[in-house]
C-alpha cells in the first residue's frame, strides 16, 4: 500500500470512528492549541461534528500539563480529540484517558508513539509537516470522510496552510496534498489566487493602514506605525485619497504599486531585515470569495493573522466562533483584537531591538530575554517574526520568558538558517532529560524547563546544536 492509500485509509477509519461517537450520542471534547493550526483544526472537526448534530465542546489551551489533563479527565467527557497539542504528553494522555482519545498533530514524535492507533500524525506517512501537511489540513481530510459535503470547509484549511507559509516552495506554490485542498476550495468557489504586493486588507484597508499592518517582514519604523506609513507614502507623491475615500491597494495601478515598493525597500535594507527586497514584498494573494468585500476576513493571510491575534491576546474563543461561522459581534470584536495585537507586537519588537541587554549570544544561538516582558501566549508569534531580522538570521533564536518555577522557550530557525539541526527532536529529548516538556518541528520548537535546570539545558543545547553543525 502506497503513502497516499495509507493516508486515505487512516482518515477513513478516524472519520468512521467519529461518526460512531456521534450516533451513540457521546459527548466529545475537542482540545486545540491557541495557534492558528490548533484553532482551525479544532474548528474544522467541530464543524463536521455539529453538522451531524453531534455533542461537542471546543477548548483552546496554550499548553498542556498533568494538572490540566487531570482537570479535563474530571470533566467526564466520553471522548477527547487533541488538535496540534499534547505531543509531549502522549504517555500521560494514554494513562488518563485509556482508549477514549485521539490526537491530530504534525509535531515530531517518537517511533513508539507513531505506532499508537490513537495518533494521526503526518510523520506516520512521511509527509513533510512544514511544507506538505498542517494539522488543519489533516483535520480537513478527516472532515471529508465524515461527510463529503465538508468540502466547503476547504477554505479554512487553506487559511492555515498559507499563514504557516506552506506556499513558500516551488515558486510560491503549494505541493502534495495541499494542492488537493487548494483545488477543492477553488472548485467550490471559495478561493481565488492572484499575485500582488503582500499587504493585508488589499481590498478593504487604506494603503497606509495596510502597510502598517505588515509584520512579515517586520519593518521597524513602519510596521505597526500608521502615522509613519502615511508620511512615507505621501512623500512619494502617491495619491492616497480620491473622491472622498481612502484608496486601497486594489485601487492602484502598477506604477503606483511600484512607488509603494520603492518607498519600503530603503527601510528593509537600512534595518537589516533578513528578507530580499522586492521579492519579499510580492507573492500569491489568496482571496476568500465568499467573505464580504468589506471584511478583513476576505484575505486569507489577514484571516489567519486575525486568528493568531485572538490566540495571542487570550481571546481564542473569539477566533473559534469566527471559524464556526459567526460574522456578527465576534467579527467586530476580533478586528479590534487584531489592531491591539499588532500594536503590542510592534512595541515588544522595538523594545528588544533597542535594549542590547535583552540579547545574549551563545555559540550556536541567540537568546532573547523576555522575562517579565513577553507573555507566553504571544511568545511563539513574536519569536517567528524576530527571525526575519538579520542580526538573528545566522543562529537559532531562543525567546525566553518565565512562569512560576519554569522557563518557557520558543525556539526558531530563520528562513536563511540552513543547518541540519532538527529542533523538534532535539528539544523533545532535552526537555525529557531535564524534567520539562517540549517538542515541535524541524525549524521550530517550544519547551518548558524547570528553573533549576536552566544552565544545564542551555549548555547541553549549545553542544547539541554545535555537534550537528560540525557533522
Amino acid at each position: 500500500m502506497n503513502q497516499l492509500n495509507e493516508f486515505e485509509k487512516y482518515t477513513e477509519n478516524i472519520g468512521n470512528q467519529i461518526i460512531r461517537l456521534i450516533k451513540e450520542k457521546k459527548s466529545i471534547l475537542i482540545v486545540g492549541h491557541l495557534n492558528i493550526d490548533g484553532i482551525i483544526s479544532a474548528s474544522i472537526i467541530g464543524n463536521a461534528i455539529h453538522r451531524k448534530n453531534g455533542n461537542y465542546i471546543i477548548r483552546i489551551y496554550n499548553d498542556l500539563n498533568i494538572e490540566i489533563l487531570k482537570e479535563i479527565q474530571e470533566g467526564e467527557y466520553d471522548f477527547h480529540i487533541f488538535c496540534e497539542l499534547g505531543s509531549g504528553l502522549i504517555k500521560n494522555i494514554a494513562e488518563l484517558f485509556n482508549n477514549k482519545w485521539l490526537m491530530l498533530d504534525n509535531n515530531q514524535i517518537s517511533s513508539e508513539e507513531i505506532n499508537m492507533k490513537q495518533i494521526f500524525n503526518s510523520w506516520q506517512f512521511n509527509y513533510d509537516e512544514i511544507k506538505q501537511l498542517s494539522t488543519a489540513c489533516m483535520a480537513y481530510f478527516v472532515a471529508k470522510k465524515i461527510d463529503e459535503e465538508n468540502i466547503n470547509l476547504s477554505w479554512l484549511a487553506v487559511v492555515a496552510m498559507i499563514v504557516d507559509q506552506q506556499d513558500s516552495v516551488e515558486k510560491q506554490s503549494v505541493i502534495s496534498l495541499n494542492k488537493n485542498i487548494i483545488n477543492d476550495a477553488i472548485k467550490e468557489g471559495f478561493l481565488k489566487i492572484s499575485q500582488d504586493i503582500l499587504l493585508s486588507g488589499r481590498e478593504t484597508k487604506p494603503v497606509y493602514v495596510a502597510l502598517a499592518s505588515m509584520m512579515t517582514p517586520f519593518i521597524p519604523g513602519l510596521s505597526g506605525n500608521r502615522d509613519a506609513c502615511l508620511a512615507t507614502l505621501v512623500s512619494t507623491g502617491l495619491a492616497l485619497h480620491q473622491n472622498g475615500k481612502w484608496r486601497t491597494l486594489t485601487d492602484l495601478n502598477e506604477d503606483e504599486k511600484k512607488k509603494i515598493m520603492e518607498s519600503v525597500i530603503p527601510y528593509l535594507s537600512s534595518v537589516n531585515t533578513g528578507y530580499d527586497g522586492v521579492s519579499s514584498l510580492i507573492g500569491n494573494i489568496y482571496t476568500l470569495e465568499k467573505e464580504d468585500e468589506s471584511s478583513s476576513l476576505r484575505d486569507a493571510r489577514e484571516f489567519g493573522v486575525l486568528l493568531n491575534a485572538c490566540g495571542g491576546m487570550k481571546r481564542a474563543g473569539v477566533g473559534v466562533s469566527i471559524c464556526l461561522g459567526d460574522r456578527s459581534e465576534f467579527l467586530h470584536e476580533s478586528e479590534q483584537i487584531l489592531i491591539d495585537y499588532r500594536i503590542k507586537l510592534s512595541q515588544l519588537i522595538q523594545i528588544i531591538l533597542d535594549d542590547e541587554s535583552k540579547i545574549v549570544e551563545h555559540n550556536t544561538f541567540n537568546m532573547i530575554i523576555g522575562d517579565g516582558l513577553v507573555d507566553e501566549d504571544i511568545q511563539g508569534f513574536l519569536a517567528s517574526i524576530l527571525t526575519g531580522i538579520t542580526k538573528f538570521e545566522n543562529k537559532v533564536l531562543l525567546l525566553r520568558t518565565t512562569i512560576i518555577d519554569y522557563y518557557i522557550f520558543s525556539i526558531r530557525k530563520s528562513h536563511k538558517n540552513n543547518t541540519s539541526n532538527n529542533l523538534g527532536l532535539i528539544i523533545h529529548e532535552l526537555a525529557d532529560i531535564y524534567g520539562g516538556t517540549g517538542g515541535g518541528h524541524e525549524d521550530s520548537a517550544d519547551c518548558k524547563i524547570p528553573s533549576s535546570q536552566l544552565k544545564n539545558f542551555l549548555l547541553t543545547l549549545d553542544k547539541r546544536l554545535n555537534n550537528n553543525i560540525e557533522n
